[in-house]
């Protein structure tokens, strides 16, 4: 018997536990509760299996085998009611009991009130046994008068040979919940076979556990699960799976803020997973306090970064900045509060999935003496045939006063007396000039495009020696000036990037590639030029649909133009979004004609403009796909 709620229904229940209204203690003195039991066997013919059971004394009186307090577990008949009497079904299976109407006393020689009594005794399966699920039923009763302590209806079962068919699954509620696991799921069907151990749920491969089973109905607790999609399945004892449900693991758990450290005027914050700004910072989304000294510090600015569309831009530690420093060995106290439209979270700090950060959190640190660590410059890099380097430090660095990288950064050529490029400003990544802004690379724009096979010497100066300097850490360290590095370029860089992957991203109001809104993503092998303007360079799409209807020419899709092209931040992946109903001529025809855009699904059948980074343009007819349809 799986004392454990198997009913789901009345009559489930009436089945596995005798009745619904128990019994108090029969025999003064003597009390028992049902506390659990080994699982349903299956058996063969001339075959011996063990059952156990467990049963709590609940009573005032030790269980003293061989004295007058013995207890044993009788056998019973199918009403479950008419005990110490045995069932026809049973006389030949047993197998050492203590006689024809008693199954075993407690395995141990004394079993005191508050402590459990095993009841272990053999089944023997006859001969030629027919298949079929044979019961055994039994209660605790005292050994010397075969009275019921605690009526309960104990029972086990022994297959002889019963397939279990597969369950058929019809529902799940719910059908989405936590990825990490612990969300209660009622999974209706029929078929569903709970002896002798209960059914195995499948989350995708990961098994959840099973807390209640019916024929129609069962209840399981969700196992944690990467975020996504999954089949469940219900497979019974002995049996194939059923059929599959989709349930849907989300990321729902809210980001937290787990520590800090304090030095001066800056604080470091970490969190329990990346985060970025949903809203741009304000006053209230931070409180620190000098416990030491009771009074509030204001903080004036943080360095989580606004959430791109991606949001493949979060951090998991950052920087706040104090209007007045914190002393060294000062106890801090950092809260991340909750703001007012909620009360109980911090909507404007988010992750990635969109969770609000929890808040309010406090937490405690100690202020400590800043580090005196001066960063260094670690290396320079950028690819051949492109006009941007990238510069490295050992640590996030801030560009103060007046330093400008085309003033202060040069490349000498160790190789040849060409002319060298010359760094002419930025490029897509600026040093910071603040705590919070500061970054540990930035882009420097070149006059020309590296050359291959070259070494150089980069040299980094600084306007000053003195304060304010002009490059330092975050705490104030300068950057020893001049600073250099050597810089290699490497081969040249002549392998065409490809497609890698093509589908729609939205589809609205036709089955066609056509409307404002209507978008499609590609994802090349490599990172790109990052093109999003139809001038300088002309960055478009032509495409062709499985009717020959095509969009090229005059009528192609142009970033800037009919279409908008945006770029992940690893500048891989270009999302193009119709901004400009498109119009496309009939086939064999040119200019404006009235057909319906594409088709969908339709190929990319050329792409202009678009090139890696050392400007070789895609092999778009030997990519491995270029088919945008629904994925």
């Amino acid at each position: 018997m799986r004392k454990i709620t198997t009913a789901i229904t009345a009559a489930a229940l009436v089945f596995s536990m005798m009745a619904a209204a128990v019994p108090a203690a029969a025999v003064t003195g003597y009390d028992s509760a049902y506390a659990g039991e080994s699982a349903f066997v299956n058996i063969v013919g001339g075959q011996t299996q063990n059952f156990q059971v467990f049963f709590a004394n609940t009573g005032t009186t030790s269980w003293v085998k061989g004295t007058g307090t013995q207890v044993d577990l009788a056998a019973c008949l199918e009403d479950k009611v008419t005990c110490n009497a045995q069932d026809a079904s049973e006389a030949t299976w047993n197998s050492g009991w203590l006689s024809a109407v008693r199954y075993a006393s407690t395995s141990q020689t004394t079993t005191p009130p508050g402590s459990l009594g095993t009841f272990s005794y053999n089944i023997l399966a006859p001969v030629g046994i027919a298949a079929g699920i044979y019961h055994f039923n039994g209660d605790v009763v005292l050994a010397s008068t075969g009275e019921k302590i605690h009526p309960e209806g104990y029972f086990q079962d022994a297959n002889t040979g019963v397939s279990a068919g597969a369950a058929t699954i019809t529902s799940l509620t719910p059908t989405t919940g936590s990825n990490a696991g612990g969300t209660t799921i009622t999974i209706a069907g029929s078929g569903i076979i709970c002896n002798p151990t209960f059914p195995v749920v499948s989350f995708g491969g990961t098994n959840g556990v099973v807390t209640s089973c019916g024929a129609t109905a069962l209840t399981v607790t969700s196992p944690a699960h990467a975020v996504g999609s999954v089949t469940v399945t219900v497979t019974n004892p002995g049996a194939g799976a059923s059929n599959g449900l989709t349930y849907v693991f989300a990321d729902t758990s809210r980001p937290s803020f787990v520590s800090f450290t304090v030095s001066k005027s800056l604080i470091t914050a970490q969190f329990s997973e990346p985060v970025c700004r949903a809203a741009a910072f304000v006053n209230t989304d931070w409180s620190v306090q000098n416990v030491s000294n009771p009074a509030l510090d204001t903080v004036t600015g943080d360095s989580i970064p606004a959430c791109n569309a991606a949001r493949d831009n979060a951090v998991t530690s950052a920087i706040l900045t104090l209007t007045t420093p914190m002393p060294n060995g000062a106890f801090v106290e950092t809260t991340l509060m909750a703001q007012p439209s909620t009360g109980t979270n911090n909507p404007n700090i988010v992750d990635v999935a969109g969770n609000a950060a929890s808040a309010p959190q406090s937490r405690q640190a100690t202020a400590t003496a800043p580090e005196t660590t001066p960063p260094t410059l670690a290396s320079a890099s950028g690819a051949v045939g492109t006009s941007t380097m990238t510069l490295t430090f050992s640590e996030p660095v801030q560009c103060l006063g007046t330093w400008s990288p085309a003033a202060n950064v040069t490349l000498t050529d160790f190789n040849s007396a060409t002319t060298d490029p010359t760094v002419t400003g930025y490029g897509t990544t600026a040093c910071g000039n603040s705590a919070t802004t500061a970054t540990a690379s930035f882009k420097l724009a070149l006059s020309s495009a590296l050359p291959a096979d070259r070494q150089y010497t980069v040299t980094v100066n600084c306007n000053s020696a003195t304060t304010p300097y002009d490059i330092t850490d975050v705490v104030g360290n300068p950057l020893a000036c001049p600073a250099t590095v050597i810089f290699v370029t490497g081969a040249g860089d002549f392998t065409p990037p490809t497609i890698v992957d093509a589908r729609m991203a939205n589809n609205l109001g036709s089955s066609d590639f056509v409307e404002v809104g209507d978008s499609f993503s590609l994802t090349f092998s490599e990172a790109m030029n990052g093109c999003t303007t139809g001038v300088a360079p002309i960055c478009s799409m032509e495409a062709q649909d499985q009717d020959g209807t095509s969009l090229q020419g005059a009528n192609r899709l142009q970033c800037g133009g009919n279409v908008s092209c945006s770029w992940n931040t690893a500048l891989t992946t270009v999302t193009v979004s119709v901004t400009t109903a498109l119009v496309t001529p009939p086939l064999g025809c040119t200019g404006g004609g009235t057909t319906a855009g594409m088709q969908i699904p339709f190929n990319i059948t050329a792409v202009n403009g678009i090139n890696d980074t050392a400007g070789n343009p895609p092999n778009v007819l030997g990519s491995s796909d270029r088919l945008v349809d629904f994925e």
